[in-house]
């Protein structure tokens, strides 16, 4: 009687079965965990945004230096360091962009340790009736 020849085949496939699910719960979490974050600097660089152009009024002009602080101040509450906000105060636009880092939990394996993503909030002052 001969033995067979593709004794440990089974073996092959189940390390790629392996990896293609790590790969797949890679993808599932850390992609979870990078639209999350994408959300919540999306967020909070509206929410700077509003903040920013909420000093003005229309008895006052639009002060820039306060308008900036309003934003990073509003950021910061969100628990967004300073040094992750851009504020770029206009004549009556404020655009803040956020950039926000997350820990990857899957994706280390392939060597990405961190997400980052970028969101960036625009608001006018508009002044009504």
């Amino acid at each position: 009687m001969s033995r067979p020849r593709d004794r440990g085949a089974i073996s092959v496939a189940l390390m790629l079965l392996v990896l293609l699910t790590l790969g797949g719960a890679g993808l599932v979490v850390d992609g979870g965990r990078a639209m999350s974050a994408r959300r919540h600097a999306s967020n909070a660089a509206e929410a700077a945004a509003r903040a920013a152009v909420s000093t003005a009024t229309p008895v006052a002009s639009f002060d820039p230096v306060v308008a900036r602080r309003a934003a990073l101040a509003a950021a910061t509450r969100a628990g967004i360091p300073a040094a992750d906000v851009t504020v770029v105060v206009g004549r009556d636009v404020v655009r803040v962009t956020i950039v926000e880092r997350r820990r990857t939990v899957f994706l280390v394996l392939g060597g990405v340790s961190t997400l980052t993503v970028r969101a960036t909030g625009v608001a006018r002052v508009v002044y009504s009736d």
